[in-house]
């Protein structure tokens, strides 16, 4: 082993700089070209495959009735692909060897695998030759609407318990009054868009359809709950119920049905967030509780809290107010009780200190705990005050609704974070059970059973908000459906919604949902950013789910292994911790950490070492990933973690074994980019490499070639190049690069009706031909491009790594835009991933639109899978998994709502990761039409 071999063959491979300078002009297109479907929808032979033999040539030919997509692939007796032939739309733009603009086709293979070696059981071996890729939704996978995917907050009616679930995404279930799923009422089914009122609809130019415009800086909602910006409201913070009418509270208010539309109203109400004294626009204090009047037409709002002034964590700063506000219209909220003044209490009838919570009773008198008052307050519609109740410390209470019968739950909440109260002492959690208004003596008093219950005031960062309690006036018993929303939680019992009945003075545990959320995706934790990357063990086809556990979240010790099959779960630790993998073809597993590639066999872990490589004693990504002793022979690549700790932009494997890496180097670079503010940013050490610099290049980081013996191949292959959200490699070393970058037409994006567009590009690079020239004022361009040395054409790209920065791409042989979320910003924490698999198909998703897109090797658009729809929607061929009676939507049945990224299994399967609709699809990958030729007696003819 011979440490510094790159250096010395970076040397040896000076050439190539000189290749790389005789780029190509990259073609110039339209938006409606780019993202219009190429394959004709005739998928029929003239004239069906043969197969005729000169020397070591076999002649393929064929004739199809239209210009479709078609697909020829050599199989073993098993039905392994050998050789992955071609695959791609025939016409102007069909990939090589088949001829441009002809129906009738005549293409010739060597006899030779993906590896260039000539196959020696020719005669067992199948040719296929496919027309019109058919995806069809196989199976969900990873799915339980039991597991907790964000801040629960329920609300009872007479057909179930309401969950919405608040965050970045935004979910609202329906249960039954015994736990079991019932429906989805958002993400809204397809079927009810149409009765959404207000809901922006939008016709996109990917496909010319009209749906749902997103919402928000992830572009990830159509609710208007989340606020924008560090310290913002973010998701539901409160849902409340009544008949046909679900309330939901965040930023704005937002109307729903219960059926799953917007009930007839306006979906979207008035701000309902309030200022926050000494704070910015966009740090609100928000509502956590809200009640109906028994008639609907009102709301009653409290348990206003934010951050306090100092936001510092563990920090809490209350309103001191109860608003009320009409369920229609546009009416802001106004002062029902208390002080719109933040900071101004009092001890007063309708003053309070630490007003926590609101409910109604059936004859529409209003409650409010009073916290640090020790009393619940109560008023009539008006605003009155008819009494008070003491009570110590009440943090909630609720009316049970066929009895009027008071429910106050006690427990320690903080007034304004553990750091910086006045409060001593400790406090039990206790239930009371008290009669209704005209008697409100106690009738019941016990411990609440919350799990994770802090009762001092102590280390206590979420300061008891974590802890949700719902009343089920219409169960069988009276039940309490309890949840801690703390994180810390996710894997403990409390972390998932716990049913308890009131029997006999005591709260008896009914039903605890997190053992069939274990019993269905065993993991418990929610999906860090919801980054789910998925990679596929082409030997084996199982899926693996790469979920942020270590490494500033962006590496992974333990993987969630999914067998597509039969839905089957596992986990796998891994010997060192993986900011990113892959697979070559058989079956190996190439371990990437900031610095290093590190090859394994998973079925033992043991190390399989490169000819050309370092020892280590010990080395890791760092930040909690695992690190691994006694590395005998990693690559060591050049650069280190990325800048403000993003990711690294991807790691692939082409069929003969040639590793594609990208790496972040900040080497002599003279500004180092910084993250979000305040925001530091890794150390620039490791390998060290300084690029070739021009007029008009990017420093940010580079993609380097190596051969799977460890030596390099190509060094610095798409100078200029910025940050990525994926890379995919070819037999031939082209690259293919998910850009962090918006596709730019005539100077403006995709879709300037749209508005905000975080979308990013996939490019295709001709290997050594390619380059990116930008322009913009941040330091990363160290030699600005001169006016006169711009391409004579309007940009391809911008965002690039930055905002404000635009670029050209030079030798590119196609772009593909509208993919994923990719915004260049100052935190890329949020983001996606493309597939390519080995036909050289990229699987891209076009997650604004609610598809996912395969393009050929040319760039031709072969087929859109998916389209706008909630979990309970799309037939799959197998209905284990999934909700019970999916509703058909015909076509491939798959229904996306934010699904940002997908992983291959060439000509298996394609796999989604839903977020929107927190699951994984598998889809079946088949076509319109097949023939097949078995190669039998084929050689021993030949030889004659």
């Amino acid at each position: 082993m011979r440490h510094g071999i790159f250096l010395i063959t970076l040397i040896l491979l000076s050439l190539n700089l000189i290749a790389q300078e005789k780029t190509v002009a990259t073609k110039v297109t339209t938006a409606a070209e780019e993202f219009r479907v190429k394959t004709e929808q005739v998928f029929e032979f003239v004239k069906k495959p043969k197969v005729t033999i000169d020397g070591d040539k076999y002649t393929i030919a064929f004739e199809t009735k239209g210009f479709c997509d078609v697909t020829i692939a050599i199989e073993d007796s098993t039905g392994k692909i050998l050789r992955h032939f071609v695959s791609g739309v025939l016409g102007p733009k069909a990939p090589k060897p088949f001829q441009k603009n002809s129906k009738v086709q005549k293409v010739d293979w060597d006899g030779k695998d993906d590896q260039g070696t000539y196959i020696q059981d020719v005669k067992n071996c199948t040719l296929r030759v496919s027309l019109g890729l058919k995806p069809q939704f196989e199976r969900t996978l990873f799915w339980s609407p039991k597991k907790k995917v964000g801040g629960v907050f329920m609300s009872a009616s007479p057909e179930g318990v309401y969950l919405g679930e608040g965050g970045a995404l935004n979910h609202v279930r329906l249960f039954d009054h015994n736990g079991n799923y019932v429906k989805a009422i958002y993400p809204f089914p397809s079927n009810k868009i149409k009765n959404v009122k207000s809901l922006k609809m939008h016709k996109f130019k990917q496909d010319g359809k009209t749906k749902p415009l997103k919402r928000n800086y992830l572009q990830s909602t159509l609710l208007s709950v989340c606020g924008t910006g560090y310290g913002a409201p973010t998701g539901i913070q409160a849902i409340a119920v009544n008949k046909n009418k679900v309330a939901i509270a965040g930023f704005h208010l937002n109307r729903l049905g219960t059926d799953g539309s917007s009930g007839g109203s306006s979906l979207y109400g008035p701000a309902i967030a309030l200022p926050q004294v000494g704070k910015k626009g966009h740090e609100m204090l928000a509502a956590r509780s809200i009640a109906f009047s028994p008639d609907g037409k009102w709301l009653y709002l409290s348990g206003y809290q934010g951050k306090f002034n100092d936001n510092s964590w563990g920090s809490r700063s209350w309103g001191s107010m109860v608003m009320r506000m009409p369920y229609e219209g546009k009416e802001a909220p106004t002062l029902f009780a208390g002080d719109l003044k933040q900071g101004k209490t009092g001890t007063a009838k309708g003053k309070f200190r630490m007003p926590t919570s609101v409910a109604c009773d059936s004859k529409g008198r209003v409650y409010v705990s009073d916290f640090l008052n020790d009393r619940i307050q109560i008023f009539d519609a008006e605003g009155k005050h008819l009494k008070s109740i003491s009570t110590p410390k009440p943090a909630l209470v609720k009316i049970h609704q066929k009895t009027n019968e008071i429910y106050v739950f006690s427990l320690l909440l903080l007034e304004k974070g553990f750091h910086r109260t006045s409060q001593k002492g400790t406090l039990e959690a206790v239930m009371s059970h008290l009669g209704p208004y005209e008697n409100p003596t106690l009738k019941n008093k016990c411990p609440l059973p919350l799990s994770g219950y802090s009762k001092k005031i102590g280390y206590n960062g979420p300061g008891g908000l974590q802890h949700v309690i719902e009343l089920n006036s219409w169960s069988e018993k009276t039940s309490l459906w309890i949840i801690n929303n703390d994180s810390s939680q996710n894997n403990k019992i409390g972390g998932h919604v716990q049913i308890f009945e009131e029997t006999k003075g005591k709260l008896v545990l009914k039903r605890s949902l997190i053992n069939d959320a274990k019993k269905s995706v065993k993991r418990l934790k929610t999906p860090i950013l919801w980054r789910q990357r998925l990679v596929v063990n082409p030997v084996t086809g199982k899926l693996y789910v790469l979920e942020g556990d270590s490494g500033v979240m962006k590496s992974v010790n333990q993987l969630v292994e999914i067998t597509p099959e039969t839905g089957d779960i596992n986990f796998v630790n891994l010997p060192l911790g993986a900011e990113d993998l892959t697979f070559d073809t058989n079956g190996l597993m190439y371990i990437r950490t900031g610095k290093m590639v590190v090859r394994y066999d998973p079925k033992t872990w043991k190390e399989i070492p490169f000819d050309y490589g370092v020892e280590k004693k010990s080395h890791g990504f760092g930040s909690g990933a695992k690190a691994a002793s006694n590395i005998i022979s990693g690559l060591e690549t050049p650069g280190h973690r990325t800048f403000a700790f993003w990711q690294l932009g991807g790691i692939d494997i082409n069929v003969k074994g040639h590793i594609a890496v990208t790496t972040c180097n900040g080497f002599q670079m003279s500004v180092i980019p910084a993250g979000a503010p305040g925001e530091k940013h890794a150390k620039v050490e490791g390998l060290p490499y300084k690029p070739k610099i021009f007029a008009g290049r990017r420093r940010w980081g580079e993609i380097h070639i190596w051969d799977k013996h460890g030596q390099v191949v190509s060094k610095d292959v798409v100078p200029g190049l910025g940050h990525l959200n994926g890379i995919g490699i070819d037999q031939d070393d082209n690259i293919y690069a998910f850009a962090n970058s918006r596709r730019m037409f005539d100077g403006k994006q995709i879709d300037p009706s749209q508005g905000y567009d975080p979308s990013g590009t996939v490019i295709k690079f001709l290997a050594g031909k390619a380059k990116v020239l930008s322009q913009g004022s941040h330091g990363s361009i160290p030699v600005p491009l001169a006016k006169s040395a711009e391409p004579k054409r309007s940009i391809d790209i911008a965002g690039c790594s930055y905002a404000g920065e635009t670029g050209w791409v030079e030798g590119a042989e196609w772009l593909y835009g509208g993919i994923g979320f990719a915004t260049p910003t100052g935190c890329v924490c949020w983001n996606s991933r493309f597939s390519k698999d080995y036909f050289n198909r990229s699987i891209a998703p076009e997650s604004l639109n609610c598809t996912v897109a395969i393009i050929d090797t040319s760039g031709n658009l072969m087929i859109r899978i998916g389209e706008y729809g909630n979990v309970d929607e799309g037939k799959p061929l197998i209905a284990a998994g999934g909700p019970k009676g999916a509703r058909s939507i015909g076509g491939d049945e798959v229904s996306l709502f934010y699904a940002c990224y997908v992983g291959a299994h060439t000509d298996k399967r394609i796999f989604i990761a839903d977020a929107g609709n927190a699951r994984i699809l598998s889809v079946k990958i088949g076509y319109h039409t097949e023939e097949k030729l078995s190669l039998e007696n084929k050689k021993d003819k030949k030889k004659k």
